[in-house]
């Protein structure tokens, strides 16, 4: 059976790492993408778009190149245990590592509370919501990975940030009267932290 026929769900991030990985094991051969395409019977384009995680590799191109560099199945290996999907899309992550580098950040919210000012209960409750729905472990490793990220906010030297809400957002029962109450006093919490400005947009 042909593993380079299964059908899976792209993985974005995990496609660009394994293309960084052929990529280097390509030139430590001393390979360019066009000789290497050659060996290999294949379009140059073709390994360009592997290195650059915009193809997937699939089982049978990572067999050969294996064979062909000496990789003793790496690519194989890598290949076999791809996540069937990201934990975040592609853009997400890329954005959360602009937010851990960044110096400053604005931001507005009309629908529900900024992730980075979010309770645990407040951010499982909102990921409850999305439809088409999570099944439960999906929302438990994206509700942790949202409140991970308030980790900025707790530095020795946190970013500037500020932050306006459009005031309903306080007034709607994510969650339920106990999580909305907890998630006000959080508020209110993060309000003291320095280099954190809050603010309200006014309803009408």
């Amino acid at each position: 059976m042909s593993h380079g026929n299964r059908s899976r769900k792209k993985n974005y991030s995990a496609m660009r790492m394994l293309g960084k990985q052929l990529q280097a094991a390509r030139k430590a051969a001393g390979y360019t993408q066009r000789s290497l395409a050659e060996e290999l019977l294949i379009d140059e384009e073709t390994i360009a778009s592997i290195e650059q995680g915009r193809r997937a590799l699939m089982y049978d191109l990572a067999e050969q190149i294996d064979q062909l560099l000496g990789l003793k199945g790496m690519l194989v290996a890598g290949v076999a245990e791809l996540p069937e999907i990201d934990q975040f899309p592609l853009f997400a992550e890329e954005y959360m590592e602009h937010e851990r580098e960044a110096i400053s950040l604005s931001w507005y919210d009309n629908a529900v509370l900024p992730g980075l000012l979010q309770t645990e209960a407040y951010a499982y409750a909102v990921m409850s919501e999305r439809v088409p729905a999570y099944d439960e472990d999906e929302l438990q490793a994206k509700t942790a990975g949202r409140i991970e990220r308030q980790e900025i906010l707790q530095r020795k030297c946190p970013p500037t940030l500020s932050f306006i809400v459009w005031e309903p957002v306080l007034h709607l029962g994510v969650g339920g009267p106990e999580t909305r109450r907890d998630q006000l006093r959080h508020l209110r919490a993060c309000a003291e932290l320095p280099g954190l400005t809050p603010g309200c947009g006014p309803g009408r």
